[in-house]
């Protein structure tokens, strides 16, 4: 059974704040609990959720990672990582007493410990970066090591970069899940957590959806907008008119 221990924001100030539950972080929850509770080692305890950068994928780590969602242990790979500086990565964020000239061997060695006697879940964002590199093997290796749950993220080409070159994958990741763009249900949501103080029509919120094509982060930029144009008409009720209008006017949502 997964600890729920309280985490505090890690030092390098990644996810570990409360979001909105959009579908995409519902889709994460429910893979995590498949790949949660595995008792042997060796059988698959991996997910993977893929899909459009702008689509939530963060969100959904940053739910798993809160104290109130999963209480995972979260890193996300940098461009210029390798294996030795991935292992040194997990190893600080797992908070493991390490020391100058280990080997990789040593940090991997220690990780596993680690992993195991705190039994959180391992959430690990921008695996694109790796995913056709030979450190995505470290990644599996302490997946065939460990009975802690394992949940890989990255943009919509990251099962084809793993399946294509790393066969190994075939038979480790129980779970594939690939990420949607948001419908009207997840706009409300977003309105809700990031513009409590808007009144937003159905009109507004159908408006939002096609401004934006569902996508997350420009939600957040449109609605982060509104907030300010409907400030300087002194309104809380936004229009569907001013959807598109109010971010042109603020110098353009991305």
């Amino acid at each position: 059974m997964m600890t729920t221990t309280n985490q505090q924001t890690s030092p390098s100030g990644h996810p570990g704040q409360p979001v909105a539950k959009l579908t995409n972080v519902g889709f994460a929850i429910e893979a995590l609990s498949q790949i949660t509770n595995v008792e042997d080692l060796g059988a698959p305890h991996m997910a993977v959720l893929f899909g459009p950068p702008g689509y939530g994928k963060t969100q959904a780590a940053m739910f798993l990672s809160h104290p109130q969602g999963r209480n995972a242990i979260f890193v996300a790979v940098r461009m210029f990582d390798t294996t030795k500086t991935l292992a040194q990565l997990l190893a600080l964020e797992l908070g493991v007493a390490t020391k100058n000239g280990w080997s990789v061997a040593q940090y991997y060695e220690a990780i596993i410990k680690r992993l195991q006697y705190l039994n959180r879940p391992l959430v690990i964002d921008e695996v694109d970066y790796i995913a056709e590199k030979s450190t995505i093997d470290f990644i599996r290796t302490i997946h065939d090591n460990t009975t802690v749950p394992i949940f890989l993220i990255g943009e919509q080409d990251l099962k084809r970069k793993l399946l294509s070159r790393h066969e190994r994958f075939h038979d480790r990741v129980l779970v594939w899940r690939e990420a949607v763009a948001c419908d009207a249900t997840d706009t409300r949501k977003l309105a809700a957590h990031h513009a409590p103080d808007l009144v937003c029509s159905p009109e507004v919120i159908e408006a939002l959806v096609l401004k934006t094509g569902g996508v997350a982060r420009r939600l957040y930029n449109e609605l982060k907008a509104l907030r300010e144009e409907c400030k300087k008409q002194a309104t809380d009720t936004p229009t569907a008119a001013m959807v598109g209008r109010a971010s042109r006017n603020a110098g353009g949502a991305r």
